[in-house]
This record gives structure tokens, C-alpha cells and sequence, in this order.
């Protein structure tokens, strides 16, 4: 059996996560959750605003699942998701977000589900970069290469400070990762920030960009971001502790290593 196969018959499993994980009975009528989920692939898909796949979308529903929470997909931005967390009182909950400060003011983080591989640069093959060693974000800014970034995205604080310093006519903003990545393999684009996983995933499903497109690992990247649960204030802290206390026990599972294995670059 492929890896391929293997990874969408997990995803599948997780997705449908009632078999392995029943739920728990919670005193009185359990309270539904809300979750707000965009499309991107490997770690969140949807097919007409339904679960689909997606290793960290699959770790998530079955730790709702284990804790006793029914949960209702909602598809959305990521630009209105924080907004929307901010600013209602429904009990609504988001995957995969990174905490910080300012988000912490507003919001609860369940404990991390995941930590991604650092952060790398997909290069042009024929652009002549050396890798080895491997070179610093600060070198490859000065390179004078053109850069794809997504628009309204956060590559954590590092790297957005460090793009601040490059010439804006050197930076070129889009919505949609995989599209970014088929203007790379075209050459109108140079070089871009992406995760390991994110990139594995994209040319994994379009193998003719593989030839054309070089993962270069960074000197200086930071550790990869923490990925947590992130709930509106409505829903109250034993309900938190309640997630993370599911969490830990779907952790030590075979599933979730299973799952998470899956994300690594094939």
C-alpha cells in the first residue's frame, strides 16, 4: 500500500472518528461547538464546506470527539476568523493557530496539536543559490530575488520583520499558496517562504512542478510554530481543560503519529 493511500485511509478514520473514540457522557446535554475551518491542504480541506481531509482538520475532530463535544464545520476566511472570535459570544472554536499576546486577549488556546517543521524557502532550480551551507534568510533577501508572499499572512515574526527591509518591487502578494508555487515552477516568481509539509503536499499532487522547484533549508529559522485549538471566550476553561485533557490521551495514540507522519515531505 502506498503511503499516499495509507495517509487518506487514516484521514478518513480520523474523520469518522465515532468508531475509535466514542463519546464520553457529559452531565446534562452536551454543548456544540462550532468550527471554523478554511481550505488548506495538507492541514485543512473541505469539499462544499464539509470536512474532506486535512492531517491537522482530522487530529482536531477527533479530539472533540473524544472530549464529548459535537462540533458544525463552518467554512471561512482566515482573515475573518480572528475577527470573528473576537467579537461574538457564541461558542465557536478555530484549528491550528499560532498563540500570541494579542490573540491571547481575546481568545483561549487549548495546549499545542501539533509543532510544524521550521519554516524553509521553495527556490527556482535555475536560480544559482548556494545551499550548503545553508544560507540565512538575511542572504537569500539580498539575493535580489523576487519573492511570492500571501497576502495578509503571518510567516511568524522573524521572517515579517525581516521582509519589511525588502524593496516592495521585489514582493509580490497572492491569496492561494499552490498557486504561488506554480508560479515559481514558471519561473515568474523566484523564491518563496513555506512550510516543508505545505510543499510536499503541493507538488505531491502536482508532481510536474517537482523537477523545477528546490526546498532550501534556512541557517537561522526559528523552531516550528506551535499549533493549537483556539476557542472564543464563550466557551468557559473547564471546557478548555476538558480538550486538552483529550488532547494528551489522542497524542499517545498510533492514529495521531500516524496522522502527523503523513505531513512529513514524502
Amino acid at each position: 500500500m502506498s503511503r499516499r493511500l495509507l495517509c487518506a485511509i487514516l484521514t478518513a478514520l480520523a474523520i469518522l472518528a465515532q468508531a475509535a473514540f466514542p463519546s464520553r457522557p457529559v452531565a446534562g446535554e452536551a454543548s456544540a461547538l462550532t468550527l471554523l475551518v478554511f481550505h488548506r491542504p495538507p492541514y485543512y480541506m473541505l469539499d462544499n464546506g464539509k470536512a474532506a481531509g486535512g492531517f491537522l482538520l482530522s487530529v482536531a475532530l477527533a479530539v472533540f470527539e473524544l472530549a464529548g463535544f459535537p462540533v458544525t464545520i463552518r467554512e471561512m476566511p482566515p482573515s475573518r476568523i480572528m475577527a470573528t472570535l473576537a467579537d461574538t459570544k457564541a461558542r465557536l472554536c478555530a484549528v491550528g493557530w499560532i498563540k500570541t499576546p494579542e490573540r491571547q486577549a481575546f481568545a483561549r488556546f487549548s495546549q499545542p496539536i501539533y509543532r510544524n517543521q521550521p519554516m524553509a524557502v521553495a527556490i527556482r532550480t535555475d536560480r544559482p543559490i548556494p545551499t550548503e551551507p545553508p544560507p540565512s534568510i538575511k542572504a537569500l533577501l539580498g539575493a535580489g530575488l523576487t519573492w511570492g508572499l500571501r497576502e495578509g499572512f503571518s510567516y511568524g515574526p522573524p521572517f515579517d520583520q525581516a521582509f519589511l527591509a525588502v524593496s516592495p518591487d521585489r514582493i509580490k502578494r497572492f491569496s492561494d499558496t499552490p498557486h504561488m508555487v506554480g508560479l515559481l515552477a514558471q519561473g515568474r516568481l523566484d523564491a518563496m517562504p513555506i512550510d516543508p509539509e505545505e510543499l510536499a503536499w503541493i507538488i505531491g499532487s502536482h508532481p510536474r512542478l517537482g523537477p523545477r522547484i528546490r526546498l532550501v533549508p534556512l541557517a537561522d529559522a526559528p523552531p516550528g510554530h506551535d499549533r493549537c485549538i483556539i476557542c472564543s471566550q464563550a466557551v468557559p476553561p473547564e471546557d478548555m481543560a476538558r480538550l486538552d485533557a483529550a488532547i494528551v490521551s489522542f497524542m499517545a495514540t498510533d492514529t495521531y503519529r500516524a496522522l502527523t507522519g503523513c505531513s512529513l515531505p514524502q
